[in-house]
């Protein structure tokens, strides 16, 4: 199946997530960022990054990653993700993740993940069973 528009991914912060300020602790703007793109993963691929590991000895760990805070987030608030592949290299996906609520933009990050042999932690070319998806997605940035 082609794709045919951005993936988004919704959420919703909760208390638990926030800090004595009472927005979202800095530190979890990433693991957003990350949930939604093993979102996509799951979505766009057919498959998540445990299965992935497990069943096909695939691993991706993040090799980069650049973030940007625009706005804080509290437990009031539904945080909507949208994921672009915006590069498909021989081993490496770069991601755009952007997150908002309503029309408020809350972060910006770049995020580069390899495909690596999880045994050897060796970078692998993507999987040939990804690379049609894979190449949909891309020509979707």
């Amino acid at each position: 199946m082609k794709p045919t528009e951005v993936f988004t991914h919704t959420r919703r912060i909760t208390w638990g997530e926030t800090d004595a300020a009472r927005i979202a602790y800095t530190a979890r703007f990433l693991d957003f960022a990350m949930e939604a793109v093993e979102r996509w993963f799951q979505d766009r691929l057919g498959t998540g990054w445990y299965e992935m590991n497990v069943d096909e000895g695939i691993g991706t760990p993040f090799v980069h990653v650049q973030m940007d805070f625009r706005s804080p987030v509290t437990p009031r608030d539904t945080l909507v993700s949208t994921v672009r592949l915006t590069r498909l290299g021989g081993s490496s996906l770069r991601f755009a993740v952007t997150g908002w609520v309503g029309e408020r933009l809350v972060y910006e990050a770049e995020l580069v993940c390899a495909f690596v042999d999880a045994a050897r932690m060796k970078p692998i070319p993507a999987p040939e069973r990804y690379r049609a998806a894979l190449e949909a997605e891309a020509a979707l940035a």
